[in-house]
């Protein structure tokens, strides 16, 4: 991590320039970001966290910043006009087969670059130019700022597509052709496990949300308002109490954690890794640990990022449920923050589902 410098960990006394004047971007269309989404990764590279994450070539510093919200300024593109309402999208494709039919998500090869994260300049400034077709038309303008939650929202998408394409090897649904009465656990509480949740519900599963400790008053009514089970694991050692998960989705990246309840999958269950930390403390994973997922035909799938395709879709989930919760939904932006704000890049506010920063 020694190459790579956050903007914000790298900013004079004072300030910080978001203008970027030394940033030459390329691009037929003038962006101004209205928020900014922040998630771990983030505060990952902020605090020498993610050795994945890469400064782009020719930079001693990476500007960070991939869950954007942005306003068109200038266009010189037939597809968007100034004052349209658009997400940039992260992944940028390399040259392998995956890539070059427009799944990045899918990189062969990893000769990718993530905006923000890996080799590309991310969104945190004042205005920055993109071509069309890395942008993504917000079309319903009554979503506002959950336009924000489109990044997270497309990476559950994602997921929910691995999940469909593993349990088509074997009969997944029940007997009545539905997923009614199966059972998924979500772990962590963060905004991506609520997503997770959302459409986890929306799929037809049982829903269960997991932390190890308690959680505050605003999670525990929006599990509630989103008809989710909570389950503090420091409480209750004993959930679940038989073999009866079907569908594990872990945001944590704890592998003692993971393999505990992997260890608690039925026959046939899938399991989803999105989240990743590389401070967690190492597990142990037994021999008795793999008799259970090869016995029981239980399937382990890492999924990461997303492509045009989720983006869209993610947009859709999001005008569906904020029809049907309403300013629930509104309640999973807890903070919004000013540029400057930099403690918010050093420690999560307390009851944070997701910060945001207005410009």
């Amino acid at each position: 991590m020694e190459n790579v410098k956050a903007y914000y960990s790298n900013a004079p006394v004072g300030g910080i320039d978001f203008k970027n004047k030394n940033i030459n971007d390329q691009g037929n269309v003038l962006l101004k970001p209205l928020l900014t989404g922040i998630c771990g990764t983030d505060r990952g590279i902020v605090n020498a966290g993610l050795s994945f994450a890469y400064n782009p070539e020719g930079y001693n510093f990476l500007v960070i910043g991939h869950e954007s919200l942005c306003q068109v300024i200038e266009s010189e593109s037939n597809q968007f006009k100034s004052g349209d309402i658009a997400v940039p999208l992260v992944r940028r494709p390399g040259n392998c087969p995956n890539c070059l039919i427009g799944r990045p998500d899918n990189c062969s090869d990893g000769d990718k670059h993530e905006a923000g994260i890996t080799g590309l300049h991310g969104f945190m400034r004042e205005e920055f130019k993109d071509y069309d077709y890395n942008l993504v038309k917000v079309a319903d303008p009554s979503l506002g700022d959950l336009g924000v939650l489109t990044e997270p929202t497309k990476n559950v998408v994602k997921a929910f597509e691995v999940f469909e394409k593993v349990s088509s090897r074997s009969i997944y649904y029940n007997s009545s052709s539905t997923l009614e009465r199966k059972k998924a656990l979500i772990i962590g509480t963060g905004s991506e496990a609520f997503l997770y949740a959302l459409l986890s519900r929306d799929y037809g599963f049982e829903t269960y949300i997991l932390n190890r400790h308690p959680i505050e008053k605003n999670k525990m009514e929006m599990c509630q308002a989103f008809d989710v089970n909570f389950v503090n694991s420091s409480e209750d050692n004993d959930f679940p109490d038989k073999s009866s998960i079907d569908l594990l989705i872990d945001t944590s990246g704890d592998p003692g954690t993971v393999f505990g309840f992997v260890r608690k999958m039925n026959y046939n269950g899938i399991a989803i890794l999105f989240g990743t930390n590389e401070k967690a403390p190492v597990g142990t994973v037994t021999g008795s640990d793999i008799d259970h997922i090869v016995e029981r035909n239980i399937t382990i799938a890492g999924s990461v990022d997303a492509a045009r395709i989720h983006y869209i879709k993610a947009l859709n989930y999001l005008s569906k449920w904020k029809k049907q919760y309403g300013n629930v939904l509104n309640d999973m932006i807890t903070g919004y923050y000013k540029p400057g704000d930099l403690d918010l890049f050093r420690k999560k506010p307390d009851g944070e589902i997701k910060s945001v920063i207005r410009w």
